[in-house]
């Protein structure tokens, strides 16, 4: 054991480090770090694509994803922060600060447009969709504050109200397309109501809408969750 640590040192160098958390469930979450010039674990951080590629290389094996309507060939999208692969597995996933166009039933008093809203983290299954807001710019870790989304029709839970929309998740569907479709059905909706606490938001949207003013993330109400907490 010696010789071989002595090998180890003397022409590999440690550059991650795996943290595997499991649920009651048997899901499971990846976190990883990175390691310093002096072998001390750093920058936490969730298994990203591109590391998960690499593990997958070294160990010359592949990941299976054993939910149907998850299944399809496909490459997994930057965007994925995690995901469950039981039967009615889910997804997370984060979409940076951006702006697009959001749209209003008339009785809201709100005209359709296109407005700047924050960064955004997605959670769905076949069924659902959460969603919540993040501050941060870039790829949050999972110890990342959750702010409730600041849209109507989404409870402070992070639970989206579809109200009739319909859903409809082919059974072989890739990650990429399951992301797209739940964006689509959201987006391309019409928001429908105010849900209690909410109405203020029409003065908000009212003010962003056909501007290019950022999205006020002061603005932000706090979520009593991070982002580790909602992946079980």
């Amino acid at each position: 054991m010696k010789d071989l640590t002595n090998l180890i040192n003397d022409h590999l160098r440690a550059v991650k480090a795996l943290v595997f958390y499991e649920g009651k469930k048997d899901d499971c979450y990846v976190e990883c770090y990175d390691m310093n010039g002096e072998g001390m674990a750093i920058n936490s951080h969730p298994l990203s694509v591109r590391e998960s590629q690499k593990l997958a290389d070294a160990l010359d094996s592949s990941i299976e994803v054993k939910a149907s309507y998850l299944n399809g060939i496909d490459l997994f999208p930057q965007e994925l922060l995690y995901i469950n692969s039981e039967s009615n597995g889910f997804i997370v996933w984060y979409t940076p600060a951006r702006s697009v166009n959001l749209f209003f039933k008339a009785e809201l008093g709100l005209a359709d447009g296109s407005a700047n809203i924050p960064a955004l983290v997605w959670k769905a299954t076949r069924q659902g969709l959460w969603i919540w807001a993040v501050k941060e710019q870039g790829r949050p870790d999972g110890q990342s504050q959750l702010f409730c989304a600041p849209f109507l029709n989404v409870y402070d839970s992070g639970s989206v109200c579809m109200g009739s929309v319909r859903v409809d998740v082919p059974k072989n569907c890739s990650v990429s397309q399951f992301k797209q479709l739940w964006e689509h059905y959201f987006f391309d909706s019409s928001f429908s109501h105010t849900i209690a606490g909410s109405d203020k938001l029409i003065g908000v949207w009212g003010s962003l809408i056909g501007t290019d003013e950022p999205f006020p993330t002061s603005q932000l109400k706090k979520a009593n969750k991070k982002l580790i907490d909602i992946l079980r």
